[in-house]
Formats: C-alpha cells, structure tokens, sequence
C-alpha cells in the first residue's frame, strides 16, 4: 500500500490533491481525489447566502462576522451564530 505523506510546508498549493469521499457521488462514498482549490468552491470563497432559499449545493459553507452558514441540501440554507470566545 502506498504511504501517504505529510506536508512539507504548512501552507498547501491549490493544486495539490485530497482524498476524500463523495457522499453525492456515483456510487456512494466513493475515494476521490480533490484538488485544494475545488474543496475551497465548498467553504468561504461562497458569499453568505442572503436567504434561507439562496442557491447553493449541499455541503457548500459560508461564514461572516456574526454566522457560520451551511447548505443542506439544494438551495436550503441553515445557520448558527457565532459567539465570542471568553
């Protein structure tokens, strides 16, 4: 089995490849290889969603000053404040 090494430095280029699960995918939870760049499509680099019904992908994660928002399902928003840390 091939061994899966660490980074050499603690900032990884979007390039590099992930392994993961598609949850979504054909067939289910299959192995797949990400790039850094394409997990980022999924988190901050989305715009807060404005509504409840805002398009989005389930999975996909946005977070402003005050929420932590999550898609979870097809243009079906939730979110949760966030509190300062004491």
């Amino acid at each position: 089995m091939a061994k899966i090494s660490t980074y050499a430095t603690s900032t990884p280029a979007l390039t590099d490849k992930l392994i993961g699960s598609d949850a979504d995918g054909t067939p289910t939870d299959a192995t797949k290889n990400f790039t850094v760049g394409s997990i980022l499509t999924f988190t901050n680099a989305n715009a807060v969603p404005a509504t409840i019904t805002t398009t989005g992908t389930k999975g996909m994660i946005a977070v402003d000053e005050t929420h932590l928002y999550i898609c979870v399902d097809t243009n079906k928003w939730r979110r949760v404040a966030i509190s300062t840390w004491v």
